[in-house]
């Protein structure tokens, strides 16, 4: 059962939430082979979210769509009151936010400059692992979002990133493979393959994610990254229904 569970139906727009409205992302799904999805919006629109429309969209389509959201973690939020009494299929935890400075939004480059970058990646690895260590979330996505812009550390990556792939390990939550950053100026996927390679060893699960945020980005490049966790030697990936955690074969 192929499937992607990072895709944004409502993008960075906001409600309406409608079948109207998502009902050309699980086409989508379908022309690219999937044969389950999920819809992951950004929290900040979790209040406009109207669950019946993914239970109309199965009743559709006869696609399994799953009901997730992505979770900018913020350390002081009371995430877990925030997201109760919903029926998550899953949640994404995610790091968009260093001190306010929402590092990823287009214009914002310019912030990169008032951090030492060894400094920043370790302030937003450890942040990481403050999200994994809540326990919330099925899902850690993007790991090494910082390097979007391609600026890197001058310590190794890996060493910046092992207290948050730790964490990850403890928690029990699979980490993402995002396709989105080969479209960002850094030209990647998250996380980098040496990432990946820890996280094989340290037996964290897997999914992927294409972070689509329009109904042609369902599944883009998933080809890539299935081949490159070949190559490292997984063999299944994640999969999520009432938050509980299966796997389905990477074929």
């Amino acid at each position: 059962m192929p499937s992607d569970y990072h895709i944004h139906g409502l993008a960075h727009e906001g409600p309406p939430h409608t079948v109207e409205r998502l009902l050309p992302y699980v086409e989508a799904a379908r022309e690219a082979g999937l044969t389950a999805m999920g819809f992951a919006d950004h929290d900040r629109f979790l209040e406009g979210l109207d669950f019946n429309v993914f239970s109309e969209l199965e009743r559709i389509t006869g696609m399994p769509v799953r009901a997730g959201l992505e979770v900018d973690f913020r350390p002081g939020r009371d995430h877990r009151q925030q997201l109760a009494g919903r029926p998550w299929d899953y949640l994404i935890g995610s790091v968009h936010t260093v001190d306010d400075w929402e590092f990823d939004r287009p214009g914002q480059e310019g912030g990169f400059a008032a951090w030492d970058i060894d400094e920043l990646y370790a302030t937003y690895f450890n942040l990481v692992a403050r999200a994994a260590a809540t326990g919330i979330f099925q899902i850690i996505g993007h790991l090494d979002l910082i390097k979007i812009y391609g600026y890197r550390p001058r310590r190794p990556v890996l060493e910046l990133a092992e207290p948050a792939l730790q964490a990850i390990a403890r928690s029990g939550a699979a980490l993402e493979v995002n396709t989105a950053g080969l479209f960002k100026p850094v030209g990647e996927i998250y996380p980098a393959r040496e990432l990946l390679e820890r996280a094989f060893s340290l037996n964290i699960p897997v999914t992927i994610g294409s972070d689509a945020h329009a109904p042609g980005e369902v599944a883009r490049e998933r080809e890539q990254a299935r081949e490159l966790l070949r190559q490292i030697g997984y063999t299944c990936l994640a999969t999520f229904y009432c938050r509980e955690m299966a796997t389905e074969p990477l074929l």
